[in-house]
């Protein structure tokens, strides 16, 4: 039997269609918000950025004041003579200045040997700085310049040192003047201009190097170039994030440099990408569980119930359960109404069946029964035709005639009895020739010393495999009793039905004289035997032999059924 064909691929459940379509819906939603999350973060960078530059200027501004300032007045005091030529009123000169410098602890004339030749404040007369890196790099540069924070060789504080160059008329050097900046006054300074508690502030060389600064915390490498009105990002030796920007203080020589920690610094836009980003995820997932719950609620749990009516009515129960679908939606509710009036148009249409059926099959029953009684007359004529009859071969053949309308007669009266309704009505071959071997023995009553035996197993044949199979049996039992058993002899006719792996067998046997194979009549018994054979579709075997009997062996396929 052929089962129903699957289908391969698992079909889609209305669950996860609903899914699919919020899936759908969400996803143009979700798609925006990330692409709305990545703008602002782009627009909170370029803020950051713009605060940070900002921030950056804002400081040079602060500490360019004692810076420019300082070296304003060198420029004044290099057109001083007193100051120019190192005499008696060049000291009174440079208090005088002094004075009037913001962020300045001293200003000083040193001559071209490296010498301080006159200052502010009282200075060892022996004092020299010509050794120093600051001073060789200033006499080298020939223009103003803004050392890296050293302790004063007069004040013995920490100072930024501002050399600006004399020259002599014939141009050669005559040394410089110098200011003394303030360091700690300017770090206060820089450090006033912080806009965050986080915030680093930094005095710069042109490598990046710091050159002043107040921060304990492990500052980052600074790129001058990359840094300078832009905004960088940079990892310290502790591995903390900065993002830092550099402005110009002085003379490209000097640079500010203002950083925030990136983590604090990014940390609200950040956050706000993350919002963007998990808020349609949310959205996406509540809608999933809702649709899940909804449907279950909703629907499936419906669906359930009425698949098992569905599975009630299949099996015949045809009972009415509309009560329990009371509380369930409308649609739900019109879908059961519907079953239940199918199922009542299902109830009628099979009472109307059965009563055909019962009636057919009380004809049928009926029509069996006449055939099998007229059978059964016409068995009877023959047997007094055959009464009448003094040739004894025309007595047999009579005889045989008989015995195979007795064979037709049995069928018919199992299909009565047994009640077979179909139109491929079945019979029980174990019955059928139980019966047979009983009408049989009756048939050859005068051979009393032959034992005819019957072992069959119960098996439903089909009644068109059944006439010939029988009427095979009829003619193969016969020829045994006519040729086996000759002038009385005792013997033994057994026949036997067997089904094995969709194949039948029918054989008998008898245990008489039998015959040369080779010289086996063609009888017309013989004939109809192969003939009943080729209209089951299956192989007629005769064996036998001088003294051992005859086997007769039919084996035929058995239909398959659905």
């Amino acid at each position: 039997m052929t089962g129903r064909r699957r289908n391969p691929t698992r079909p889609r459940t209305l669950r996860n269609g609903l899914v699919l379509v919020v899936v759908a819906a969400v996803l143009p939603v979700g798609i925006l918000s990330v692409v709305q999350a990545l703008s602002a973060l782009s627009y909170s960078r370029t803020l950051i950025t713009s605060r940070l530059v900002t921030n950056a200027l804002l400081t040079v501004e602060r500490g360019h004041d004692p810076i420019v300032v300082g070296k304003q007045v060198l420029l004044r005091l290099s057109e001083n003579e007193d100051v120019r030529n190192g005499g008696e009123g060049c000291s009174a000169a440079l208090k005088l200045a002094l004075a009037n410098t913001p962020g300045a602890l001293n200003l000083s004339r040193i001559d071209q040997a490296g010498r301080v030749r006159c200052s502010a404040l009282a200075f060892d007369r022996s004092l020299s700085i010509a050794n120093t890196a600051w001073w060789q790099h200033a006499i080298a540069a020939g223009k103003y310049s803004l050392s890296a924070v050293v302790t004063g060789p007069i004040t013995k504080k920490r100072i930024l040192a501002g050399l600006l160059p004399i020259l002599k008329d014939t141009g050669a050097n005559d040394g410089a003047i110098m200011v003394a900046i303030d360091a700690s006054w300017l770090e206060r300074s820089l450090s006033q201009s912080q806009m965050s508690e986080d915030a680093a502030v930094a005095i710069i060389d042109r490598n990046g190097n710091v050159v002043l600064s107040r921060e304990s915390r492990p500052l980052p490498k600074f790129d001058v170039v990359a840094g300078n009105a832009h905004v960088t990002d940079a990892i310290a030796s502790n591995g903390v994030g900065w993002m830092y920007a550099v402005a110009p203080l002085i003379d490209r020589e000097l640079y500010v440099a203002y950083a925030e920690p990136k983590e604090e610094l990014m940390a609200t836009a950040l956050k706000q990408e993350q919002i963007g980003l998990i808020l349609p995820i949310a959205a996406l997932l509540l809608a999933m569980l809702s649709i899940w719950v909804g449907t279950t609620r909703l629907v499936l749990r419906w669906l359930e119930s009425v698949r098992a009516l569905a599975a009630e009515f299949a099996k015949g129960n045809f009972s009415d359960e509309r009560n329990k679908f009371a509380k369930a939606p409308r649609e739900i509710g019109l879908l059961v109404r519907d079953l239940h009036n199918m199922a009542n148009a299902i109830e009628a249409r099979d009472s109307e069946l059965k009563m055909a059926l019962d009636v057919k099959t009380a004809m049928t029953q009926d029509i069996h029964h006449r055939v099998k009684n007229n059978l059964q007359i016409v068995s009877s004529l023959l047997n007094l035709q055959t009464e009448k009859m003094s040739d004894p071969a025309a007595r047999e053949a009579l005889n045989q005639t008989r015995a195979r309308i007795g064979a037709l007669a049995q069928i018919h009266r199992l299909l009565y009895e047994d009640g077979h309704d179909s139109d491929q009505e079945n019979v029980d071959i174990a019955k059928l020739l139980h019966a047979l071997c009983i009408q049989l023995r009756a048939l050859h009553g005068r051979e009393r010393g032959v034992i005819l035996s019957c072992e069959v197993e119960p098996q439903m044949i089909p009644i068109n495999h059944a006439v010939p199979l029988t009427l095979l049996a009829v003619e193969a039992v016969t020829n045994a009793f006519r040729h086996g058993f000759p002038q009385g002899q005792p013997g033994q006719v057994m026949v036997h039905f067997d089904v094995k792996d969709g194949q039948a067998t029918l054989w008998v046997k008898d245990d008489g004289v039998g015959f040369q194979s080779t010289q086996a009549p063609s009888s017309m018994g013989q004939q109809l035997m192969e003939a009943f054979a080729q209209q089951l579709g299956g192989t007629l075997h005769i064996l036998s032999s001088v003294g051992t009997g005859t086997n007769v062996t039919l084996v035929y396929p058995l239909p398959q059924r659905d």
